[in-house]
């Protein structure tokens, strides 16, 4: 059994989830061994508040912490806000001034998006029948994604003219900038969130968090699979970059083989091979 001093955070789209039909199963033998070891897992992805806790329920980690929406939500083990409603970056339950905050990052999309000509859909500008369709999603499910509180989603349409797509995605990247926001690519969609918020900035909070309630500093293993994880996986200890079926996360600012594993198999299998092979690791060090 190892030591009560790890933190599991884990992306879930193509690492804990399969990118074809979202199952988990090949996951839940590992699942259940860290749940008998006293190990947190939490999930840091680019769905919403609603999305994961109901994935919590299903996967018996209700109460656990997570990040939702790419780091612009940040939730601790006793369900404090750390990030989010709190500090105006995104509305809790109810209207409020982070209400605001989401109507402003929303204008301000639409305003550069016009400026600039740009071509892209968004997840708060089409219907659940058109994200159920983009993703694959039940109707219930595609609603639940829809729910943002802090971040808006991007189907990014591109001209053919890749030349000409990464000068758009240049001056699109500036544009929110100079709004304060942020653009992150994640496996399938795009992001754009508060400035200084990804998942490497929430897994320091987290860890911070943990810290100032235990009096102990976790040693962190992250899994991810998407350039969105990049900061996720700089972030941590210990990083498993799990196979994908789109752009990899990086480049890692430390690459080093006794911290980064990189795994064979994708999705679930990929998640728990690579855990499997840093908690051996860890025990060995112990």
């Amino acid at each position: 059994m190892p030591p009560q001093d790890l933190l599991v955070v884990t992306d879930l789209d193509g690492t804990f989830l399969d990118h074809h039909d979202y199952s988990f199963d090949a996951a839940l033998p590992m699942l259940e061994r860290l749940r008998a070891d006293g190990v947190p897992v939490v999930f840091c992805s680019s769905k919403t508040r609603a999305e994961i806790t109901t994935l919590q329920r299903r996967t018996g980690l209700d109460g656990q912490a997570f990040v939702a929406e790419n780091g612009a939500i940040v939730v601790g083990p006793d369900g404090k806000e750390i990030a989010g409603r709190s500090d105006g970056a995104g509305p809790g339950p109810g209207p409020g001034p982070a209400d605001a905050a989401l109507d402003r990052l929303r204008a301000n999309l639409d305003r550069i998006r016009a400026d600039l000509d740009l071509h892209f859909a968004t997840f708060s500008g089409v219907t659940d029948e058109v994200v159920a369709a983009w993703t694959g999603l039940d109707l219930e499910s595609a609603e639940a994604a829809r729910r943002r509180e802090g971040s808006e989603v991007l189907l990014w349409h591109a001209e053919g003219d890749d030349r000409a797509d990464d000068d758009r995605a240049d001056a699109f990247r500036a544009a929110l900038a100079a709004a304060d926001l942020d653009l992150v690519r994640g496996g399938r969609f795009w992001h754009v969130l508060p400035a200084g918020r990804d998942k490497g900035t929430a897994v320091r909070m987290l860890v911070a968090d943990h810290e100032r309630r235990t009096g102990t500093v976790p040693r962190t293993i992250g899994l991810g699979d998407g350039p969105n994880d990049t900061a996720l996986l700089d972030a941590v200890d210990l990083a498993v970059v799990v196979r994908g079926h789109g752009p990899a996360p990086g480049p890692l600012a430390d690459d080093r083989p006794e911290r980064v594993y990189r795994t064979t198999h994708p999705g679930p299998r990929g998640w728990s091979e690579g855990l499997g092979h840093h908690l051996e690791q860890h025990r060995r060090s112990h």
